[in-house]
């Protein structure tokens, strides 16, 4: 070139924040602008290699490989003599050398295949790579250029309606990742990188779509070694014409734009080609469908046979090899896994994990596992996109839209928060879910008789047993440990199941008491991602036993008064007075000790704050009629008794607008204890979903811990629980 001379040059760079290219990348993310990747400028020989191709396929009996290599070379300079192309397969010893002498005539290639008997298979499980180290020599025998590359060998195809990974129909445990830092947006440095794939590994997470662009390439080169599957995707979305009279098709069948599809296609195939962990290429997100698709899953066919395409709004055509939908929900998934189809389906998006979220993932993985056509799916998304700012106080947040004035026109909230963790990489309260349905180990109850437990553990790897791991039980009384014990080590193959049994006619069982089997799985060694007793599965069972003899003993207990008028009722007790509202027919105070404990009393309470998935589907619209139900109760009957030192205070209520009709039923023990019974006798039909039924009161500010018993340790909905253990927590 004669725009760089010896010495110091001075070199500028502009770049556009918007041009006719934006068009294809509109994605549903930050608009930010400025250089993402590390630019550079080098000085090759004129003499180079200019590409190279390593093909490192499984055979059939996937235990031998066969390696190819195609390397091309590039000479300005005819008839210079014969180049020499070296080329080492090699691990811990040799498994390939080769070396071919070639003219140079502008441009050349020269290919190197072999068959290797015994390799070891590459996979998210298994991340074996060998090194491939590629040299050019020139005619006099000094070494011009020399490049190394990591190799794995792997196998993966679409069979039999399945997608099939070293032969196995690998069920993808995945999440979608944008790239993503809250200080320098896209420019993430390795140490995030290595951050991210570590929360992966230690939340069972074992596959990744580059939502939705190619990465930073040190991306694949982490994920060869560490073992993560990674769909690569093209820089191809266009959400924007969503608003065009033409739609996405506009331009999806525009052959004008056919060059910039192929063009976006092609540099995400070239340059990440080589990379074991990328299982398969995605052609874009969200750009509708068109011809100009067609046309590049083509292009990628003939240039990677290895491995499939695959492209979320082709759904059934020929130009996607798996069916790939976005938030279909388990009745539309359950009906195409009925059906006897050729291709499998796979979700490139679900669980939308946009604030606290991830209800009803278990249903999904029940669902999955239930179906051989269904191979899981990718959670929408890993990392919340927000930006670090401070405010006037010198308080940081998290910022997202409508955070930053006037800069921005239009905003759409808080819709880029929807990670699995934080835009620092701490931890979301949902993750807690994901970690336990994506857990590779499998426990359940087989037990036939109520005196014995017996529990069968599923190994659910693909390609490992779980030698690596030690199980180990307890057995709890109302959260307290009574029995414990190991399991060992086991040698299950992926797959195989084995069956211990539980005998637990040993425990005497107290009165009132509940008690629950747990059984752990940790790591028995530690690596440089995940330490040594990181717990990786775990399961809770709750014990057929029970002593349904009365846990108090009523004439045992200090004698109760009952004083009652027209408006009140009080329970009186050593040291403690209760009091009851008989208009609201409510547990209004409860005093110990002459200190009241309670700043609102206990009434019916059937809602719960509505979270962003919530508000996606208007359930603050749809269910408001529940919102202000309990305050708007009133009582039809109200009875109260004494007997043998227990208080019983009986209250029927109804609600008119929904129909509602209720039982609440209050025991006070003579030593303070209240038990409560609250029940919906019956309510209309046609009403919404209740968001949330329960009692709720108002403690004082003086109180600063709180015990319970129940599930924990972290928060949980009724359709996301699969991950609390009950216990006995402190908060």
């Amino acid at each position: 070139t004669d725009w760089v001379h010896p010495g110091k040059n001075k070199i500028a760079v502009q770049v556009y924040r918007f041009s006719d290219g934006s068009y294809l990348e509109g994605q549903d993310t930050w608009r930010v602008s400025g250089l993402e990747r590390d630019v550079y400028l080098y000085a090759a020989p004129k003499t180079r290699i200019s590409d190279f191709f390593v093909h490192a396929g499984l055979n059939e009996d996937l235990r031998s490989g066969t390696f190819s290599l195609k390397v091309g070379l590039a000479n300005p300079e005819r008839f210079t003599g014969k180049y020499k192309v070296d080329a080492i397969l090699k691990a811990k010893r040799i498994l390939f050398e080769g070396s071919k002498k070639v003219s140079i005539d502008s441009m050349g290639t020269i290919q190197f295949s072999t068959i290797l008997s015994r390799v070891k298979p590459w996979s998210a499980e298994t991340p074996h790579l060998y090194d491939l180290q590629i040299s050019l020599s020139d005619p006099q025998g000094t070494l011009i250029e020399s490049i190394t590359q990591k190799v794995g060998f792997k196998r993966v195809e679409v069979k039999d309606g399945n997608l099939l990974v070293n032969g196995k129909a690998i069920m993808f445990r995945g999440v979608n990742r944008h790239e993503w830092d809250p200080v320098v947006g896209r420019s993430i440095t390795e140490e995030t990188m290595i951050k991210d794939i570590q929360l992966m590994k230690q939340h069972n997470i074992n596959a990744v779509r580059t939502s939705h662009y190619p990465n930073q390439e040190r991306w694949y080169e982490l994920c060869n070694e560490y073992g993560l599957y990674v769909i690569d995707e093209a820089n191809i979305e266009s959400h924007g014409m969503q608003f065009h009279e033409g739609s996405y098709a506009h331009i999806a069948n525009d052959s004008t734009w056919t060059a910039q599809w192929i063009d976006r296609g092609k540099r995400m195939v070239e340059r990440d080609k080589n990379q074991p962990s990328i299982i398969l290429w995605s052609m874009g997100n969200e750009a509708g469908d068109g011809e100009n698709f067609v046309k590049l899953y083509n292009w990628i066919k003939i240039r990677d046979k290895s491995r499939p395409v695959v492209y979320q709004p082709a759904w059934y055509e020929r130009h996607t090899d798996v069916v790939f939908p976005m938030y279909k929900n388990i009745e539309f998934i359950s009906e195409y896994a009925e059906k006897d189809m050729d291709k499998p389906l796979i979700l490139c998006e679900f669980a939308h994990a946009m604030g606290n979220s991830v209800g009803n993932l278990q249903d999904y993985w029940d669902t999955f596992e239930k179906y051989d056509a269904l191979q899981g799916g990718f959670i929408w998304d890993w990392v919340d996109q927000t930006i670090l700012k401070t405010d006037e106080n010198g308080t940081d947040y998290w910022a997202y839209g409508g955070d930053f004035g006037n800069e921005f026109s239009e905003n759409d909230s808080n819709f880029c928060a929807n990670g699995l963790v934080a835009a620092d990489r701490s931890l979301n309260p949902h993750i807690h879910e994901v970690k336990k349905v994506y857990q590779p180990v499998k426990f359940t109850d087989v037990s036939k008789k109520s005196s014995l437990t017996k529990i069968e553990i599923k190994n659910r790897y693909d390609f490992i047993d779980l030698t690596h791991l030690d199980f180990s039980w307890v057995i709890e009384e109302d959260g307290t440990e009574i029995q414990n014990g190991d399991l060992g080590k086991m040698k299950l193959s992926p797959g195989e199941t084995e069956t211990f049994n539980f005998n637990h006619q040993t425990i005497m069982p107290k009165p009132g008491s509940e008690y629950f089997l747990t059984i752990r799985a940790n790591t028995n060694s530690g690596s440089e991602l995940i330490p040594k007793g990181h717990l990786v599965a775990w399961e809770q069972f709750k014990l057929p036993i029970e002593n349904l003899a009365p846990s108090i003993y009523s004439g045992d207990l200090p004698k109760l008064e009952m004083t009652e008028n027209d408006h009140l009722i009080e329970v009186k007790g050593a040291g403690f007075k209760i009091t009851f509202d008989r208009e609201k027919g409510n547990l209004s105070q409860y005093n110990y000790r002459s200190v009241d404990l309670l700043k609102h009393g206990m009434e019916p309470h059937f809602w719960r704050a509505p979270n962003d998935n919530d508000l996606g589907n208007a359930m603050q619209k749809r269910t408001a009629i529940w919102r202000n139900t309990g305050e708007e109760m009133r009582v039809n009957e109200l009875k109260s008794s004494v007997e043998n030192n227990v208080a019983n205070i009986q209250v029927f209520s109804i609600h008119d607008l929904t129909g509602t009709n209720l039982e609440t039923n209050y025991f006070v023990y003579g030593n303070g204890v209240v038990k409560v019974g609250h029940q919906i006798r019956n309510t209309k039909s046609d009403n919404p979903e209740i968001p949330r039924f329960g009692l709720k009161m108002t403690l004082t500010g003086d109180f600063t811990e709180l015990n319970w018993f129940g599930r924990g340790p972290h928060e949980s909905y009724w359709d996301r629980k699969t991950s609390a253990a009950v216990g006995l927590y402190k908060s």
